[in-house]
């Protein structure tokens, strides 16, 4: 079973939304971060906060909320396409901690054990469902 680093939370606030959070016991920051968790998911996907906001908002239906405060915050409805999306940060969190875990790979050619950094040797990130 896949490790779950984010999933959706019922919005305390706005009925029928949910935002996307993650558990903070899983994450491997023992000083913290120098800025918001709510931008992570971004990150994450390689987009810009406000690349991810779009997307968000025009691709998932979510209502974007926070006008005229530091961050605006994506709120959801729960939808198998947000789910999906959650399955994909997991997957993608999942990937990158294992690569910072095990950065290079071994195998024996000719008779030799050959050190190859670990994304040349990635056939699957999980990122197919199964996660």
């Amino acid at each position: 079973m896949a490790e779950k680093y984010f999933f959706l939370e019922e919005s305390p606030y706005y009925a029928n939304k949910v935002l996307i959070r993650m558990d903070h016991e899983k994450f491997r920051f023992p000083n913290g971060t120098n800025g918001s968790y709510a931008v992570f998911p971004a990150r994450l996907l390689n987009l810009s906060y406000a690349s991810y906001l779009r997307y968000a908002r025009d691709q998932l239906g979510a209502e974007l909320i926070g006008k005229n405060t530091k961050y605006v915050i994506a709120y959801f409805e729960k939808t198998p396409e947000v789910k999906m999306l959650v399955r994909l940060l997991n997957a993608r969190m999942a990937y990158i901690l294992n690569e910072k875990e095990f950065p290079y790979d071994y195998k024996e050619e000719e008779g030799k054990v050959v050190r190859t950094p670990f994304e040349e040797n990635v056939s699957n990130t999980g990122i197919d469902g199964k996660v």
